[in-house]
């Protein structure tokens, strides 16, 4: 029962999940052929050097990365607004539409009159949201891995190493998924679950990058989950563990506690 519960959910997601993947590859192989383009001379070092374009791109990047290398280049684009904006389009929507969408819809209650137990249901539907959500990410770093092996300029970079970028993005994925499923479980239309998940996006996103421009603010860079996302930190250094095994625990409470919200959850109410 499980096994075609999780298939549904992934049919019913098809053209979304497809339409994002094709975006997230393209995005990847962009972000190689602007660095065929930018990263090898066209930009001068000595502007990447000033300090004000190296705050703004350090706020951006959240790296200290040299911009202009292939690790700083390229894991910028995975954290640029319009990547993050692939990724939480995918999180808000199957979560949007696994609970609070049959509420709003007024068939809840033919899903949950089911022989089935709610919380098997629900996890079907994330487990479905799940793998949609390695699709996306293993599209991007298609692009990227095409582009590695396109451009000359990227000739010497290891598709090994590229792989930390998608990676570095796990953490706060498991994060805003969890908070999507916790309000689609726990509410009554899907505009409250897109309102929760695009909104914690864009205030921690800004909040960061304030943090990292303007010194009064620094001290508060650490309260958002994008503080910890820096994909060329990993490709240079290896995975950072103690804030992502801390964001990907608190990820997973948050989908543990949906499940116990749909368990004691009264519709008929």
């Amino acid at each position: 029962m499980f096994t075609s519960l999780a298939v549904t959910a992934w049919r019913r997601h098809r053209n979304l999940r497809w339409s994002l993947a094709i975006g997230s590859f393209l995005m990847g192989l962009l972000l190689a052929g602007t660095y065929q383009a930018f990263g090898t001379g066209l930009i001068p070092q000595s502007v990447m050097d000033d300090f004000a374009v190296l705050k703004v791109f350090r706020a951006f990047s959240g790296t200290t990365v040299n911009m202009l290398s292939p690790e700083g280049w390229l894991g910028f684009g995975y954290v640029h607004p319009l990547t993050l904006t692939l990724v939480v389009a995918w999180i808000a929507a199957p979560a949007a539409n696994a609970v609070a969408r049959e509420v709003e819809d007024g068939t809840i209650e033919f899903v949950a009159s089911r022989p089935v137990d709610r919380r098997t249901i629900l996890g079907a539907r994330a487990t479905a949201w799940g793998v949609g959500m390695l699709v996306v990410h293993a599209s991007a770093y298609l692009g990227t891995l095409g582009g590695i092996l396109f451009f000359e300029t990227l000739a010497d970079f290891s598709p090994l190493t590229a792989l930390y970028f998608p990676l570095s993005l796990i953490p706060l994925v498991v994060l805003l998924g969890g908070l999507g499923f916790l309000v689609s479980a726990a509410t009554s239309t899907r505009g409250r679950v897109f309102a929760s998940v695009v909104g914690f996006t864009v205030v921690t996103y800004f909040l960061n990058f304030a943090a990292g421009l303007w010194d009064p603010l620094e001290r508060f860079g650490p309260l958002s989950p994008f503080h910890y996302i820096a994909p060329a930190e990993w490709a240079v250094n290896g995975i950072d563990w103690v804030p992502t095994l801390a964001m990907v625990l608190l990820g997973v409470g948050l989908f543990a506690a949906a499940l116990v919200v749909i368990d004691r959850r009264d519709f008929a109410a």
